[in-house]
Order: structure tokens, then C-alpha cells, then sequence
């Protein structure tokens, strides 16, 4: 139940990511604003870079690293089955907004970017956009908070008996330099 649940609202992400697309690109000119609701206005870009324009130009990297996380979302939940819903719904929402750019890039050539913010001076975004940045913030701690394995860790570091004077720290205290010998 847990995987339909997510696999439904990355379907719900990617929808609404594709429509608002369709949607600016069919009332605005590229570098036109529309008068939105406060705080935002939507403004058509075609970003033909990663986040805030990085690696402008790169659409063949772009579109094979967005694929591939996509890909590896999938083979996790197919390979370990998690069980947690943090974690689930983080990697649905990378996974969404992951094709959701992705799509753009290999149709179009560029991604489709139209949320402005008035209230600070910000790169323009997408849905996809908001879709991986939080995912990666719940997977982020979803691993400092919540996974077992990183709990697991910084207990037994915690836990562990500090080194003791006197103690010889792995080596062979019959040899001066530190260095152990064969025997």
C-alpha cells in the first residue's frame, strides 16, 4: 500500500508538473511575466542548465544524471523494499521532479521554469523543482533522524572505548618503531 501511495503522488507531481508547463508555455512569450497570485508571478524561462543555470549547455549530462537517479529510485525500492514513509516519499518526490525535468530536456531541449518570487530575489522554478529539493531535504534527515543504519553507527562511535595510556593501538609493542613483525 505504502509503494501505491507514493507511486500515486509522483504520478499526481508529474502531472502537475507537465500541465503548469504546458500551461505557461501556451500563455507567455519566453521572458514574459504573467501577474500571479502574492508572492509569486510566473515568468517563462527556458533554463538550458541544471539548478540556477549551472552547467548551461550540458543537456546530454543533464538528462543522463536525471535519468539515472530516476533509475536508481526504482531499482532501490525494487532491490530493498523500504518500509518507512519518509523515506518512500522523498525518493517519490526526487523521482517525480527527476522526469519531470528530464522529460523537458530530451522533448524540448531545455527546461521549462515559470515560478518567480517577488518577495526575494530567487532563480525562476518549476514544480519539479520544489518536487527534488524537498525530497532531498526529508532524505536528508530521514538518514540523520531516522534510518537505523546511521543510528546504528553513531551509537557504537559513541559507545566505543576511547584508546586506553598504555595500550598498544594495533601495534607490536616488542618493536621500537611501531612496525610490526612477522613471526
Amino acid at each position: 500500500m505504502l509503494y501505491l501511495i507514493c507511486a500515486a503522488a509522483a504520478a499526481l507531481i508529474i502531472a502537475a508538473d507537465r500541465l503548469t508547463k504546458l500551461w505557461v508555455v501556451s500563455a507567455a512569450e519566453v521572458g514574459e511575466t504573467i501577474a500571479g497570485i502574492p508572492l509569486f508571478d510566473f515568468t517563462y524561462i527556458q533554463n538550458k542548465g541544471a539548478a540556477f543555470s549551472m552547467m548551461s549547455g550540458r543537456l546530454g549530462i543533464l538528462s543522463f544524471v536525471s535519468l539515472a537517479v530516476c533509475a536508481a529510485v526504482i531499482a532501490f525500492f525494487i532491490i530493498k523494499r523500504p518500509k518507512n514513509r519518509l523515506l518512500c516519499a522523498s525518493l517519490a518526490l526526487i523521482f517525480a521532479g527527476g522526469l519531470g525535468n528530464a522529460w523537458d530536456r530530451l522533448v524540448y531541449g531545455y527546461v521549462v521554469d515559470f515560478i518567480e518570487t517577488t518577495f526575494i530575489d530567487f532563480p525562476v522554478f518549476n514544480i519539479a523543482d520544489i518536487a527534488i529539493t524537498t525530497g532531498a531535504a526529508l532524505l536528508i534527515i530521514y538518514e540523520v533522524f531516522f534510518d537505523s543504519d546511521t543510528k546504528k553507527k553513531n551509537a557504537e562511535q559513541k559507545n566505543a572505548p576511547a584508546d586506553k595510556e598504555g595500550e598498544n593501538n594495533g601495534r607490536d609493542n616488542n618493536n621500537a618503531d611501531g612496525i610490526g613483525q612477522a613471526r
